[in-house]
């Protein structure tokens, strides 16, 4: 660890494009990892801004700005440091793209490999991996029919609520029209929209907690943030979900989150989140670091 050069990079902070609804949360994620990273003895940490960020402090050894495109810098700071820590919504294909630059460039990833980023990152993938074997609503390709009510549509990669309609009824369906773009349809689950914290190394992993979800209901479901660590009565049945998903989906490593409704059964798994969430600065004081990073030699918080 003491020799590692770390790249703490976070999309919408560095510039990234359509990453402007994800910057007040990216930032704070940022600012925390980059605070618990610095107490870990690392060599040197660096992250990446854009000229529009403004004066915002970012605790970081070396501060990159980004003045020559986003991935021509990415790249030139991948070839200088030993891992990289991602942070980067799915949508687009943004998360899956960076985190195959930095294993073609032979640069650890701390975090979830291309392959599962590539499953949990399109929901239509997830739920072909997932159905039959965890509670998980009937996911299919949205081509303007509806044959339930009430339903969900939602972009097959999308984060954050983003662009997910709630359509009530037959008189709703009739009047809408999907954006361009590729989506999916699946019944509204009843009960409270959750989100599991988890991180894993190939061989361990941790439930770090549960915390609330708050979204905005209506036509079209807003995410406005979560709240918590809140208790959670079937933290069992999570933890075996979690154990299961990582069998199912090798890869997953790092810091990840499982979205999911708590529902009269226990919980019915909405999607995975295979990087980063924003539920992390509700748990960054007690992130177990050594699992992240294994050969650190470390109290189980950090």
């Amino acid at each position: 660890m003491a020799g590692m050069r770390l790249l703490a990079f976070e999309y919408a902070c560095a510039g990234g494009e359509g990453g402007g609804p994800f910057l007040d949360q990216g930032l704070l994620m940022l600012s925390h990892l980059l605070r618990h990273l610095s107490g870990l003895g690392l060599e040197r940490i660096t992250t990446m801004r854009s000229d529009s960020l403004g004066a915002v402090p970012l605790f970081a050894d070396k501060i990159v700005t980004v003045k020559d495109g986003l991935l021509k810098t990415f790249a030139k700071e991948l070839r200088e440091h030993d891992a990289v820590w991602i942070i980067a919504p799915e949508c687009g294909g943004r998360l899956l793209e960076l985190t195959r630059m930095a294993e073609s460039l032979g640069v650890a990833v701390v975090g979830s490999s291309s392959a599962a980023v590539e499953v949990c990152g399109d929901k239509l993938l997830t739920c072909k991996a997932l159905e039959g074997v965890v509670p998980t609503p009937r996911t299919r390709p949205f081509n303007g029919v509806f044959d339930e009510f009430p339903c969900v549509v939602k972009p097959a990669d999308g984060a954050g609520c983003s662009s997910t309609f709630y359509i009530e009824d037959e008189a709703r369906a009739v009047r809408f029209e999907a954006p361009p773009g590729e989506f999916v349809v699946q019944p509204y689950v009843e009960g409270a929209p959750m989100s599991a914290a988890i991180v894993s190394n190939r061989d361990e992993a941790a439930l770090l907690g549960v915390s609330r979800q708050l979204i905005k209901t209506g036509p079209l479901l807003e995410f406005l943030g979560v709240e918590g660590p809140v208790e959670y009565a079937h933290k069992d049945k999570l933890t075996l979900m979690m154990n299961i998903i990582r069998k199912i989906i090798p890869g997953l490593n790092g810091y990840w989150g499982v979205d999911f409704i708590d529902g009269p059964a226990g919980p019915v798994l909405m999607e995975i989140n295979p990087r980063p969430t924003s539920s992390y600065p509700l748990y960054g004081d007690a992130v177990p670091f050594q699992l992240i990073f294994p050969n650190i030699n470390a109290s189980p918080t950090i």
